[in-house]
């Protein structure tokens, strides 16, 4: 969602818009498409969303898998690292995300709004969490209702909401307001996650005690897990039926070369999160191939710490977004493994606004404007000081440094002195110092469920829980309210418009780029189809030696 991005603990790529794709691979080709996905788009009021159900082929022998990622499990925590269960097979949401962007159910088999403010919730049959207990309607409302209070994330996105069981099997979720983006929030990540909320209060706060617990719904059972990887072994009891591995094993690996060095020798099936400058290495290769999807959103934030005595001109940030050549950071950079970014939206959906393009002059003139005046070493300086910034970048995401480096020389052509600093940890860098001005982080602007209006609620609302920027403008604020309550498409296409338009004349935040989608995988996983969402694992994911 995830950004994209050991990703640190929270952090949330990014991630691009969400869709589902079954991982299946036998000794025959896996489907594939290159159609681009259909614009994200929500359930209208008064309708409903019913499961269409789904097949997969199982392997006669099914066999183990091994996922090399950069970003540690800390442990099992639904409200520290909940996020991780979907993508990895052992949690599942209640809606899922789609190639389409309008999310199905999953743990639901239909989801209906009677009014704009009132949503039922109807489970399917005989789910059941992974230490045996139900989950019916009991279980889901209390789960929900507890995150509905500890999750800084909804209760941001639906403060005053209530939730009750008004069945056996089905749940009314109530809003303050209207909510059109419900079936999203369902499908999103670190939103609703689904656990047994009775046996995670047992264990709350204890790591092997979490992994006995068993709270989870998936397919796949975490039976280990250590700062170097997680052993997970199918679900015996799994309410939808066999799971088509073996095993699974998910590998912690922070360097992208070791994690792809992993495959090539055949330690490892997959390579999460592989640097695009490594994308030449595998040409004439047979034992591992870099695969490349369909990107449904900008990829790299560049984000301005507005608080920062420099950065909060807005002048300055504007220059900042002027300076950047998107087209050569996509095409030159990048060797057209990324796309330029327009924007903070993909240029294929609706309500998109092209508000970034490159204008060195305009740059200068926007520095000139706030007294930043060309010294006699191409730096410039006010009152004695050089325009000397510094950005973030992090291990995790190898194309941050890639684009800080590139960004860098773009800079110098209008003044700007741009240093370089890695951290371990780039999101709580931006959360809990102050002491930085610039980051550049994997952040999309849909979120995994396909959603719009709740990115906009954490990265630009006042307060909101991914505000990073630090922005505090209540005009924007009125604006993402309106946005947020609009149930009509074009009415809210048309305020989104909008608010892109005020962003970039703030220059609140924008984007670097839009990465495709890549991963690096083995010989026998060369048909693997990129999902341009997380979900890595499913339960229908099978692998035949």
């Amino acid at each position: 969602m995830h950004s994209v991005f050991a990703r640190p603990k929270h952090v949330r790529r990014w991630s691009v818009a969400a869709c589902v794709i079954g991982l299946i691979v036998s000794g025959c080709s896996t489907a594939s498409t290159t159609d681009r996905p259909a614009p994200p788009t929500t359930a209208p009021v008064g309708g409903t969303t019913t499961d269409p159900g789904t097949t997969a082929g199982r392997p006669s022998t099914p066999a183990a898998l091994t996922i090399s990622t950069g970003f540690a499990i800390d442990d099992l925590d639904p409200l520290e690292n909940g996020f991780w269960g979907n993508e990895f097979g052992y949690a599942e949401l209640l809606m899922k995300p789609t190639l389409s962007g309008v999310p199905t159910p999953w743990l639901l088999s239909s989801l209906t709004n009677t009014d704009a403010t009132v949503w039922v919730l109807t489970l399917k049959d005989g789910i059941t969490f992974q230490n045996g207990s139900a989950l019916d309607a009991a279980a889901l409302a209390a789960v929900m209702d507890y995150q509905l209070t500890e999750n800084p994330s909804l209760a941001s996105t639906l403060a005053g909401a209530t939730v009750e069981a008004t069945g056996p099997d089905q749940v009314t979720l109530t809003t303050a307001k209207a909510t059109p983006n419900m079936p999203n929030i369902l499908a999103a990540e670190g939103m609703f996650t689904i656990y047994d909320q009775a046996a995670y209060l047992k264990a709350k706060g204890d790591p092997k005690a979490l992994i006995t617990a068993k709270i989870y719904t998936g397919p796949y059972v975490v039976e280990s897990l250590s700062p170097e990887k997680a052993e997970l072994a199918p679900n015996p009891t799994y309410w939808a039926g066999e799971p088509g591995l073996s095993d699974l094993s998910i590998l912690f690996v922070p360097d992208a070369q070791a994690r792809i060095l992993a495959v090539q020798n055949g330690e490892a099936d997959l390579a999460l999160y592989p640097p695009t400058a490594a994308a030449v290495t595998f040409q004439g290769r047979d034992d591992s191939f870099y695969l490349t999807g369909t990107p449904t959103g900008p990829t790299f934030q560049l984000v301005p710490n507005t608080k920062d005595p420099v950065i909060a001109d807005a002048a300055v940030r504007r220059a900042l977004y002027l300076a950047v050549d998107y087209t050569e950071l996509a095409t030159d950079v990048m060797d057209g493994l990324y796309e330029p970014a327009t924007g903070l939206y993909s240029p294929r959906v609706p309500w998109a606004v092209e508000t970034q393009h490159t204008d060195l002059a305009a740059a200068g003139q926007e520095l000139d404007g706030a007294g930043w005046k060309l010294g006699s070493d191409g730096i410039r300086e006010k009152d004695g000081k050089k325009l000397a910034l510094q950005t973030l970048t992090y291990p995790q995401q190898p194309d941050s440094d890639t684009l800080a480096l590139a960004v860098q020389a773009q800079f110098k052509k209008v003044g700007i002195d741009l240093s370089i600093r890695q951290v371990p940890d780039i999101e709580a860098e931006m959360t809990d110092s102050s002491d930085w001005q610039l980051a550049i982080a994997g952040n999309g602007f849909v979120s995994f469920g396909g959603d719009p209006i709740t990115p906009l609620q954490n990265y630009l609302r006042s307060g909101g829980s991914r505000n990073f920027a630090k922005v505090a403008d209540p005009e924007l604020d009125s604006l993402i309210d309106t946005i947020a309550v609009t149930v009509d498409d074009e009415a809210r296409y048309a305020h989104l418009r909008d608010l892109q338009k005020y962003v970039a004349d703030k220059a609140y935040l924008g984007y670097l780029g839009m990465r495709l989608p890549n991963v690096v995988v083995g010989e026998r996983m060369k048909d693997f189809q990129v999902p341009t969402a997380l979900l890595w694992v499913t339960a229908e994911t099978v692998v035949t030696n």
